[in-house]
C-alpha cells in the first residue's frame, strides 16, 4: 500500500481573520493555485489514488478537494476529525486498517499529526524529524498494516519541486 501524507496548502493567516477558530481559515487564492499545481504533479508522476481521507478543517478539506477533483475522486473523499492538527498516530493507523486499504492512499492534514503518523509508520517511534511544507508530499510503502504498522519512507517532495514539474 502506497500512503501519500499531503499537508494541506497556504491558507490565511489567523490574524486578517473574518472567521470565528483556526479550523476554519480557508485557502488563500494563491494557496489554491499551488495546489491545483501540485495536484497535476503528482498525476505526472502516475500516483493513482483509490481514496482521499482528510483532516475536516477548512484548508485540507478544500485542498483535498481539488486533488478528488484532479482524481476524479470526489465520492472517495472522506472527512475524519481524527486528520486534525492534534490527531493521534495510532488512531489514524487503526482507521486505515479498519476502513481504508486500498492500493494507494492520500492523506490530507496538518502538523504536527502528519509528521508523527510519517515518524510512527517509518521509525516505529516519534522521533523522526519529518519537514513537511505546506504543499509537500510524503510517501510511504506499508507492505501490511494489519500484521504491522510499519512502512517505508518512498520519498519526500517539496511544494516547491512539485511545482516545477
Amino acid at each position: 500500500m502506497k500512503i501519500y501524507l499531503i499537508r494541506h496548502g497556504v491558507a490565511r493567516e489567523s490574524a486578517s481573520a473574518d472567521f470565528d477558530a483556526d479550523s476554519q481559515r480557508p485557502l488563500t487564492v494563491e494557496g489554491r493555485d499551488a495546489i491545483t499545481r501540485i495536484a497535476h504533479a503528482l498525476k505526472k508522476l502516475d500516483v493513482r489514488p483509490d481514496l482521499i481521507l482528510s483532516s475536516p478543517y477548512v484548508r485540507a478539506e478544500q485542498t483535498a478537494a481539488i486533488l478528488a477533483k484532479e482524481f476524479e475522486l470526489q465520492k472517495r473523499l472522506v472527512l475524519s476529525e481524527l486528520l486534525a492538527p492534534e490527531g493521534k498516530a495510532e488512531e489514524i493507523i487503526s482507521m486505515i486498517v479498519e476502513k481504508a486499504l486500498v492500493d494507494e492512499l492520500f492523506i490530507v492534514g496538518h502538523l504536527p499529526c502528519l509528521a508523527l503518523l510519517a515518524s510512527l509508520l517509518a521509525a516505529s517511534n516519534f522521533d523522526l524529524a519529518i519537514n513537511l511544507k505546506k504543499g509537500g508530499v510524503c510517501c510511504l510503502l506499508a507492505d501490511d498494516l494489519r500484521l504491522e504498522p510499519h512502512a517505508a519512507l518512498e520519498w519526500l517532495l517539496t511544494p516547491k519541486i512539485l511545482l516545477k514539474a
